[in-house]
């Protein structure tokens, strides 16, 4: 079991199985979103993912200024701020978990958005 949290503790993630590797996006929604170069995600069945939220704090956004024109619920702490996670539209169920919830965060098997990639970024690995 592994348990992640944000940075004020209001939101807890509790995953039955971690993860043993991340995805990498690039895009710019990402980046603005996460406050870095990439965000590093893990990409998961909803059902496998526990989120609580003891007070109230997890906040959406309903993003639809992306690349593939479909739009993605961005889930994030109004306390703090922290990313969460974001929600691919119904009927999908699957879940792009923010892998900085967790204290551990194992190597990348994929990017996603390469082309929006920093040039003085050097990762190398698989493409999505």
């Amino acid at each position: 079991m592994a348990q992640g949290n944000c940075n004020c503790g209001s939101i807890t993630v509790t995953l039955k199985t971690p993860p043993d590797s991340t995805i990498l996006c690039y895009c710019a929604n990402c980046r603005r979103a996460g406050g870095g170069p990439c965000s590093s995600n893990y990409m998961l069945d909803s059902n496998d993912i526990e989120v609580q939220d003891a007070n109230g704090t997890l906040k959406s956004y309903k993003d639809s200024n992306t690349k593939s024109g479909n739009y993605i619920t961005r889930q994030f702490c109004g306390n703090c701020g922290s990313p969460v996670q974001s929600l691919m539209p119904p009927p999908s169920t699957m879940v792009f978990l923010k892998a900085a919830l967790f204290d551990h965060i194992p190597t990348p098997a994929y990017e996603a958005f390469v082309e929006d990639k920093e040039s003085w970024i050097n990762v190398t690995q698989k493409t999505a």
